[in-house]
């Protein structure tokens, strides 16, 4: 049995982290930043935490004289950060992470957090965002790619590990295909991704910001699909409540169904208003049992306890009766298991959703119109159905790379065309 609650330790100045860890609790989780485990990191030149020991003993064995009891099952979440992925190639950055992680130390202390079967390592974070918004199915086959790789030269250099492979968490909200809500997920090289690692994470957030209009965006509001609630929204919400619109695939539960699911960044944005703490423990006990009724998720690790001037809303510590709250809640139980990868070779693969059966195509040829993108094609070739897969489909087809380069007036040859179409 585990507990869902759990916490992203801070990238600032850490105060009260007994009280911190009492709200993960023993079997809940947390996410760290990697470089706080140790001195210093040369490539992504960042600096360590000698004050709280480098973490990690703290953590996983305890701290008596902060009254830490020790965790030999809490999960955490090492969070790989270089501030641009785009800049270090994934085999050098997973060379790199095989090194640091193996040699963690504090004074007598060592461990190799390879060898731990309750850490989990992400190779990086919100791709989408960091160093700029991205949003083109281009752009999100780079970052799956980029991961893949990264696995694949870790699993080459340690095939025996025990740690877990997790998915560097996109920023939700930003479409690879226009106006479809989490098309990135069905990018292929995404997918390949997410099927690739052991564990999926991701950051639903609701907005109490926004005031009256965010209220909607907390569980139970008439907006908690788009927000805090989205990855449990069910395949074709959108179109019972917003008919008309291109169809919703749903949200990472219903496009990943099997997945182990880490929440490794939430919140409401307001966790630094005392005056609205009530409401946001609210909020967040509602994700809790959102995850607890999925029977997959392994926790959510709220961001954060405290934090510099970079995100003066999410901060946590500061905030005396949320903190309370949060240490005083209950654990929040799932029989959701972390998965045990003890075998050498590549990490369980996913097989995800059954494919629908492929649609026959409506013209043996088609002609590329001005201003087209492969997904606009493909969904003019086959109708609205799978349009990732179809795309790739028609590339393949014509012997095209991914992402295809496509010029006005160009003519594809399309792939499953029947002369007469079924009724």
């Amino acid at each position: 049995m585990r507990a869902v609650n759990g916490m992203h330790i801070s990238n600032h100045r850490h105060w009260d982290i007994e009280l911190m860890l009492k709200a993960a609790k023993v079997r809940g989780a947390v996410t760290i930043l990697h470089h706080m485990m140790f001195e210093h990191d040369a490539v992504a030149q960042q600096w360590g935490d000698a004050e709280n020991a480098y973490w990690y003993n703290k953590l996983r064995w305890g701290w008596p004289p902060q009254g830490i009891p020790a965790a030999p099952e809490r999960l955490i979440h090492v969070r790989m950060f270089h501030p641009n992925w785009r800049a270090i190639d994934p085999k050098v950055w997973a060379e790199h992470s095989v090194r640091m992680l193996s040699s963690w130390r504090n004074g007598a202390q060592s461990a190799n957090l390879w060898e731990d079967p309750f850490v989990c390592v992400s190779a990086c974070n919100e791709q989408n965002l960091e160093p700029y918004l991205a949003t083109t199915a281009a752009e999100y086959d780079k970052m799956g790619k980029w991961q893949i790789d990264f696995w694949n030269e870790v699993d080459r250099l340690i095939p025996g590990r025990k740690a877990l492979s997790c998915f560097g968490a996109l920023a939700f909200g930003h479409d690879a295909q226009p106006d479809v809500p989490d098309s990135e997920y069905q990018v292929p090289a995404i997918r390949d991704a997410v099927q690739r690692v052991e564990i999926m994470a991701t950051h639903p957030y609701g907005h109490m910001e926004w005031g009256a209009q965010g209220d909607k965006t907390l569980p139970g509001g008439s907006d908690a699909f788009w927000h805090m609630l989205r990855d449990f929204r069910p395949k074709g919400w959108r179109d019972t409540v917003q008919p008309g619109r291109p169809p919703d695939p749903g949200g990472v539960r219903a496009q990943f169904p099997t997945k182990p699911l880490l929440v490794s960044e939430s919140g409401t944005f307001a966790h630094n208003d005392p005056a609205r703490a009530t409401k946001t423990i609210t909020a967040m006990r509602g994700l809790l049992d959102a995850c607890v009724a999925d029977g997959k998720v392994l926790g959510v690790t709220w961001f954060i306890w405290n934090s510099d001037e970079s995100h003066p809303t999410n901060v946590i510590w500061p905030n005396v009766p949320l903190r309370n709250a949060m240490a005083d809640l209950a654990e929040v139980t799932t029989n959701a298991a972390v998965p045990v990868r003890g075998a050498p070779g590549p990490g369980p693969v996913d097989p995800g959703p059954t494919p629908p059966p492929v649609e026959p195509a409506v013209f043996p040829a088609i002609k590329v119109l001005q201003g087209e993108g492969m997904f606009a094609v493909a969904r003019r070739a086959y109708g609205d159905a799978d349009v990732a897969r179809n795309a790739r489909r028609l590339a393949d087809a014509n012997g095209m790379g991914w992402p295809p380069v496509l010029r006005a007036g160009m003519v594809l040859k399309v792939p499953g065309f029947r002369a007469v179409r079924e009724a």
